[in-house]
């Protein structure tokens, strides 16, 4: 059994020779030829060899470096098979080789650079690593020529650097002769060694890219910068198709009374498609206006202070309820609650909350049994959300599988998430469609709210005399009841059968009125929404290197590393 092991146990494998030939064209542009001559002991298939492609670029952005393989031959100029893939920032060219036992080998990469040249004020720079410092073996010789075009002759400076990354030994010779520049080891390279060179290049011998070109690497570089457009164009198409409100062929214009059949909650719903804290207690107060419920104002006096309650009484039994909206009779079963017949307020703290979700759920399906909407906003809603699926789907596809790593720009992808939030924010508020109906019912609901603004004295005295509390609820759902009541200033004189107060409403007085219905609104709405501590139903409310000592073994573009299989 030692004995049949004993091939697998010499099975090894080193780089004897790595030689870089390098033509740096007057773009910037960069023939690489890479020739690694390789000893094989044992069997083996072949060798991997890893490119970084994906680096830090300035102000926190990223920097990729542009190639394109030219070829993959051997010693003999035959084509090997290879497979090329990408992964978190690395090129992998996964190369076999056959007849890989015992024996040396000779493979040849060529590729051509885009932006391997780094542009100063005063100078450009070609700080490149030839080798890598990635090999999990030792290299032997390593040796590079870079050509430089024929104006550079004379004008050029170089060095190099040796060792594991971050190293700055110099055990290399640079030598450059007219526009050439050679680069030779003095030593092996040990296990995870590499050698960089730095060439420093004068202004005018290398034409530095447009800013178009440059502006096209940057995007090709970050490709975060498309998330904003690709949520407008995600969003415009979803919009487009889903949220776009018919013509409802008719304008705004002042109407004496609210559409027929609308509740004060359901018209306030359509205006903005949200239901308001105001849309919740205007219903309560449209149902003491109809005869359902007496709004009793009290003042518990304290020792110190005095606290001001409300006292709700129920005027018709549940037998009666046929006739109202499903809403409202979740609000007359939950204010009282076991067939009472009078509620305070404030014995609704940390108990009315609950059915806050069921009256929502009420008036949207009853806008809905209406005919108002072709897309509702519970149903907007959920195809704004499936839509940042679909938004970030691309982007971390991206980065999981490893093809492009599009999230290591912190700052650049906090700036282009916050343009592209806004983007989904403005188009998602806009998702909800009506039918035409319900257009024309929101242009109806308009013109009334117009009318109730900028409604004349004279329009008032020849309308009947309970107009002013038939439709406060309307004017309180509509967020308009000062504009209502200091309309009615004058004209009013007679207090509101369905609401008593402690002063008896003496010297009645609409604009105080409408203050004392804004004050209860405030309150009832802080009640409705109150929950014990431990519920979590919530509210339903809803430089340059060179020269200076800074370069060192594993810097510039190129390097990576490779490895046998």
């Amino acid at each position: 059994m030692l004995w049949l092991a004993i091939p697998a146990w010499a099975r090894s494998w080193r780089v004897a020779d790595y030689h870089d030939t390098i033509a740096i064209g007057g773009d910037g542009s960069a023939l690489v030829s890479e020739r690694i001559t390789l000893v094989f002991v044992g069997e083996w298939h072949g060798i991997h060899r890893f490119i970084p492609i994906d680096y830090p670029g300035p102000r926190g952005t990223n920097f990729t470096l542009f190639f394109d393989l030219k070829d993959i031959t051997d010693d003999s100029g035959n084509k090997l098979k290879y497979e090329s893939s990408i992964s978190h920032g690395f090129r992998d060219f996964k190369i076999y080789i056959p007849d890989a036992v015992d024996t040396t080998k000779t493979v040849q990469i060529d590729y051509l650079v885009r932006n391997g040249i780094r542009y100063f004020e005063d100078h450009d720079e070609f700080y490149w690593n030839v080798t890598g410092n990635d090999w999990p073996v030792p290299i032997d010789h390593v040796s590079a020529s870079v050509a430089l075009p024929s104006t550079a002759a004379g004008s050029l400076r170089a060095q190099a650097f040796t060792g594991v990354y971050g190293s700055t030994e110099g055990e290399a010779t640079s030598a450059i002769k007219d526009s050439n520049v050679e680069f030779e080891t003095t030593n092996p390279l040990p296990m995870r060694g590499g050698m960089t060179i730095d060439i420093y290049i004068p202004k005018g011998i290398l034409t530095e890219p447009g800013a178009f070109t440059q502006w096209m690497w940057f995007l090709g570089s970050n490709p975060v910068v498309f998330l904003p457009l690709w949520t407008l164009a995600v969003m415009f198409t979803l919009w487009w198709y889903k949220g776009r409100d018919p013509d409802p062929g008719v304008s705004v214009a002042p109407m004496y009374e609210p559409p027929p059949q609308m509740t004060p909650a359901e018209a306030g719903t359509l205006i903005d498609d949200t239901i308001h804290p105001r849309d919740i207690t205007s219903t309560l107060v449209d149902l003491a206006v109809r005869g359902y419920v007496k709004i009793e104002e009290v003042v518990d006096k304290g020792l110190v202070f005095s606290h001001k309650d409300y006292i709700f009484h129920l005027l018709k039994p549940a037998s009666e309820w046929n006739s109202l909206a499903a809403h409202e009779r979740v609000m007359l079963e939950n204010v009282f609650l076991g067939g009472s017949q009078q509620t305070r307020l404030s014995s609704l703290k940390n108990r009315f909350y609950t059915a806050i979700p069921m009256i929502r759920q009420d008036i949207m399906s009853a806008l809905r049994l209406k005919g108002m909407y072709l897309l509702d906003p519970e149903s907007a809603n959920g195809y704004s959300l499936g839509a940042i699926v679909l938004i970030v789907a691309p982007f971390a596809i991206m980065q999981f599988s490893g093809w492009r790593d599009v999230f290591n720009s912190v700052g650049l992808l906090i700036l282009c998430g916050l343009i592209s939030g806004l983007i989904w924010w403005l188009f998602a508020r806009e998702m909800t469609a009506k039918t035409v109906k319900g257009g024309r019912t929101r242009v109806a609901v308009l013109g009334f709210q117009e009318f109730m603004n900028r409604v004349d004295a004279d329009r008032l005295k020849r309308m009947p005399p309970d107009t002013f509390e038939k439709y406060l609820p309307f004017a309180m759902a509509l967020g308009v009841e000062h504009n209502w009541a200091q309309a009615f200033a004058g004209i009013v004189q007679n207090p509101p059968s369905w609401y008593a107060s402690p002063n008896g409403m003496t010297g009645f007085n609409p604009i105080f009125f409408s203050s004392s219905m804004h004050s209860m609104a405030t309150d009832m709405h802080q009640v409705f929404v109150s929950a014990p501590r431990a519920s979590s139903t919530g509210s339903g409310f809803g430089g340059g290197g060179f020269g200076g000592g800074g370069g060192f073994s594993g810097g510039g573009f190129g390097g990576g590393g490779g490895s046998a299989f």
